[in-house]
């Protein structure tokens, strides 16, 4: 048995590595979720070992976007490197969402972009260019909500092309299409698989591993939708020596995040 598994299995608090979340969420939904405070979020981090928590709000998905990244703002305030936030705009315009860009992206803590198609625009859809360019430029990590759609991997494909500087993140990686996932991260250098889902078929993580490079899969927890401890146990066990699982839980997101331009 690993030496992190036999921690894991023991409720230890990891310790000797450094372990980044790349898929959070902070902010009310449309169901009851008992704690949805920042102090929570930390608690739980601090509980396992967790050092990072890159963070989303929940209105990603409304035109109420900008309230989320107001909220966002005092959370990475009050956890200054502990928690660090995604920018979220609605494409009204191309010219709000430069509005937007300029101004959040300039606010500290915010290290990356959030997308997602639940809004009923699609990733290539023009207003959100000003977006992609500002990544390409800042280098920044862009999130994709994603699940296994070939029409989702034919966006990512036309975008990765088109901005290579920017690290484009497929959430959710392994749902219904583990080819999908796996054949997209190994033709672009700059994709990546995050891990993020409730219910994941045995042996998943080894398989995005193995088809897609033990450099190319990110550890996320999907909280508060999902317990970090529940999606952290599923890398623990996955049958990958400590080298590759210390990779996909912090490695290879701290070399994302060490690109990003301020």
């Amino acid at each position: 048995m690993s030496d992190l598994l036999r921690a894991g299995r023991r409720g230890e608090r990891l310790t000797g590595l450094e372990i980044i979340d790349v898929h959070a969420h902070l902010g009310v939904y449309s169901f009851t979720i008992p704690d949805l405070s920042a102090a929570g979020m930390i608690a739980s981090m601090d509980r396992l070992g967790v050092t990072r928590t890159v963070v989303s709000h929940m209105a990603c998905m409304s035109a109420d976007a900008e309230r989320g990244n107001r909220e966002l703002r005092v959370a990475v305030e009050a956890y200054p490197g502990r928690l660090l936030a995604y920018l979220s705009v609605w494409p009204f315009s191309r010219e709000w969402v430069v509005q937007q860009a300029e101004h959040w992206l300039a606010q500290p803590g915010f290290v990356g972009i959030k997308v997602h198609n639940s809004t009923g625009f699609p990733y290539t859809y023009d207003a959100y260019e000003p977006l992609y360019a500002a990544a390409h430029e800042r280098r920044l990590p862009v999130l994709f909500h994603t699940w296994g759609a070939e029409d989702d991997f034919a966006q990512v494909r036309a975008l990765a092309e088109r901005y290579p500087e920017a690290a484009f993140v497929l959430a959710h990686s392994g749902s219904n299409n583990e080819p999908g996932y796996t054949e997209i991260a190994r033709e672009h250098s700059h994709v990546y698989l995050d891990t993020t889902l409730s219910m994941p078929r045995l042996g998943l993580i080894e398989r995005l591993v193995e088809g897609a490079g033990a450099d190319k899969v990110i550890w996320g927890s999907d909280i508060y939708f999902i317990g970090q401890a529940q999606q952290l146990g599923k890398v623990l066990g996955a049958k990958l020596s400590d080298e590759v699982k210390a990779q996909v839980l912090g490695g290879n997101a701290r070399r994302v995040l060490a690109r990003v331009r301020s």
